[in-house]
């Protein structure tokens, strides 16, 4: 996928959206709908069928609560596993970034903005179904619905605080963006060790 998103670059990196996912927010992060499964993601999840998670006439629900299903087969575990540890660990490194503008003495959010809106390589827009399809790999049964997953959890915890600093950064709240991104740390961190990915600080 190339470079981890720099939000100083973002005007420039806004080219990169034809290589990359287009997925889309549509009402909540912590669901993922048709308009949110890019390309990319819709090989994955058309290599569930292959395990025969997915059978045709699957609704759309279906489809999204399964994303995951396939990850009971060995080699598509580890597929999916390497692909998605890649987007998600340059949205981390993205987000990261964004602690320089917000912690400035004068703080900006000109930057943060940049991250929940472009289509960039490690941009929130580009692990918004990554980070679920991750976080779905990881585990045993087929049978086991997405959402008792730990991981799964864990994944939606953080994007439901995604939410609220999105929402902060709609009314240009500085105060309440830096508080949101403060919360969310240890729930982002909550989140890479389910999936096996190193903390924080180790990005």
């Amino acid at each position: 996928y190339g470079e981890a998103f720099a939000p100083h670059q973002y005007q420039l990196r806004s080219t990169v959206a034809v290589e990359v996912d287009r997925i889309t927010s549509t009402g909540s992060s912590t669901s993922l709908s048709a308009q949110q499964i890019s390309r990319r993601d819709a090989v994955s999840l058309a290599s569930l069928a292959t395990f025969g998670i997915i059978t045709t006439g699957s609704t759309t629900d279906q489809v999204a609560n399964a994303s995951g299903g396939a990850t009971a087969g060995g080699v598509y575990l580890l597929s999916a596993k390497q692909r998605y540890n890649a987007r998600v660990t340059a949205a981390v490194k993205g987000y990261l970034a964004l602690s320089a503008s917000l912690d400035a003495d004068n703080p900006s959010l000109e930057e943060t903005k940049a991250y929940f809106t472009v289509d960039a390589v490690g941009s929130w827009k580009d692990v918004t179904a990554a980070g679920y399809l991750l976080a779905n790999a990881f585990r045993r049964s087929s049978t086991t619905p997405p959402d008792s997953l730990p991981s799964v959890k864990k994944w939606k915890a953080f994007a439901a605080e995604q939410e609220n600093l999105q929402k902060a950064l709609k009314k240009k709240d500085v105060k309440k963006v830096k508080e949101s991104y403060a919360l969310s740390q240890p729930l982002l961190n909550a989140y890479l060790e389910l999936v096996e990915l190193p903390p924080t600080a180790e990005i």
